[in-house]
């Protein structure tokens, strides 16, 4: 399937902030505390999303099947690029999808003399893991063991 990667204006922070909230307590429940996701705060994160959409740092797309937003890419770029967020709808996810915004990160970097980028991914989210290694992901750092495993992360690290 070839998805629509559409550069978020300000108008995409509520488009995200709500995307966040239903793809969490599809992929995290269990993972992520109940309050964590019951009580997600949607102005709190839509303002943090217009933070970044504002950000010249940070490069936010939303994710489109035809219309349809079905989820959302975000990477920074300093002295280095970070993939912040990557995260697509259930229904969507092997689809294709998240090659595509792979190529579209891979391609950015090769544009601006980058040849690595990272991503963390949560320790307890195995589809994630898998994922990021069938794109070729090496995993360079560890943070786990923390009481609450939203804290648990993985660092991982892509060859362009």
């Amino acid at each position: 399937m070839a998805a629509r990667f559409i550069l978020a204006d300000e108008n995409g922070a509520r488009i995200i902030s709500e995307l966040r909230h239903e793809i969490w307590d599809t992929t995290y429940r269990g993972i992520y505390s109940d309050e964590r996701i019951d009580g997600y705060d949607y102005e709190e994160h839509r303002q943090r999303d217009l933070k970044r959409i504002r950000d010249s740092s940070y490069h936010i797309y939303l994710i489109f099947d035809g219309d349809d937003p079905i989820g959302y890419l975000g990477f920074m770029s300093t002295e280095t690029v970070y993939i912040q967020s990557l995260y697509i709808k259930r229904e969507y996810q092997r689809r294709g999808i998240g090659k595509q915004a792979f190529e579209l990160i891979r391609e950015f970097c090769s544009a601006h003399g980058f040849d690595k980028f990272t991503c963390n991914c949560n320790s307890h989210n195995y589809p994630a893991q898998d994922f990021y290694r069938s794109m070729g992901g090496t995993v360079i750092k560890r943070n786990e063991g923390h009481d609450d495993k939203y804290d648990d992360q993985i660092t991982f690290e892509f060859c362009v």
